[in-house]
């Protein structure tokens, strides 16, 4: 699977008026991180170079140390230390080879394995479910027939349906989107992350890097198992509560469960990040500030 095609798939069918903005928001992503992350490659291997030079040359002069005894006694040589350079090398060179380009026997670098993690676990789940979830929306707000004349209750009830139809729209879209936007913008600085594995002292914080990139990816994974949950819900409660009728006066009737409802669904949905983050790690919760607001506004 390719990047552009992961993206693709990533993104289902989930359109806006005419354009699927969700894809476009992708596909640009991806151009992104696989057409301009050269300039990055290249100065991560510069970097790989002058750190492997100053941890070599500190091997020498550490050897030479060591042969400076008094009394004629000598320190053995460690030949594993400088083996153990050479593999860390050989490890970090491979890194910084593949990290865009496809490695050997699949299609996509390092730099998308998180995402395409994310896209098997999604699979696992159910691809179609973002899509089932948004066409019920779209159909509960554009089946509600807009009021005539000046009743101003109806009105207002259908003007807080159609609200409410569009804020859940903007939670999935953001949800989807920002993880992608996250995602593809963290990975890009992966190549100046890769050579710190050659120092001991600085090694946690690629693994940092690393552990921050996983929980980016793995948003859309636990945006998915929501999505899942919440679209099997929501089609048996509308279909229970409305039967494909959606005027105005069975949204009064029946909105104040319909409310709760969706009030569940939105703050559910705020805390994909949070649970992102505590499930896996990292900075996932950089993402939440529509959570904090879900969590002030409730």
């Amino acid at each position: 699977m390719n990047p552009a095609l992961l993206a693709q798939t990533l993104t289902t069918d989930t359109t806006y008026g005419s354009v699927n903005w969700l894809y476009q928001f992708t596909n640009n992503l991806t151009d992104l991180t696989t057409q301009h992350a050269d300039v990055l490659t290249s100065l991560g291997t510069t970097e790989l170079s002058f750190i492997a030079l100053l941890m070599l040359v500190g091997l020498v002069m550490e050897w030479n140390f060591r042969g400076m005894a008094i009394g004629g006694y000598h320190h053995p040589l460690h030949v594993g230390d400088l083996m153990r350079f050479f593999r860390t090398l050989l490890i970090c060179s491979l890194m910084e080879t593949y990290w865009t380009t496809p490695m050997p026997g699949a299609s996509f670098g390092l730099a998308h394995l998180f995402a395409y993690l994310a896209q098997v676990i999604v699979t696992a789940f159910d691809q179609n479910s973002l899509n089932t979830l948004t066409q019920l929306l779209n159909d509960a707000s554009q089946n509600t027939p807009m009021p005539s004349g000046f009743a101003v209750a109806e009105h207002i009830c259908y003007w807080l349906v159609e609200l409410m139809m569009a804020l859940a729209s903007g939670i999935l879209f953001y949800l989807n989107c920002s993880s992608f936007i996250m995602y593809g913008v963290t990975s890009l600085f992966g190549p100046l992350f890769i050579p710190l594995m050659m120092v001991p002292s600085l090694r946690g914080m690629f693994l940092s890097f690393m552990q921050t990139l996983l929980s980016f990816g793995m948003i859309r994974a636990v945006a998915g198992g929501y999505i899942f949950i919440w679209s099997g819900f929501l089609m048996a409660f509308m279909q229970r509560v409305f039967n494909g009728n959606y005027s105005i006066a069975m949204w009064e009737a029946n909105w104040v469960g319909v409310g709760a409802v969706f009030v569940a669904f939105f703050v559910s949905l705020a805390g994909v990040m949070k649970l992102t983050q505590d499930i896996f790690g990292g900075s996932a919760s950089s993402a939440s500030g529509l959570g904090s607001l879900m969590n002030k506004v409730m």
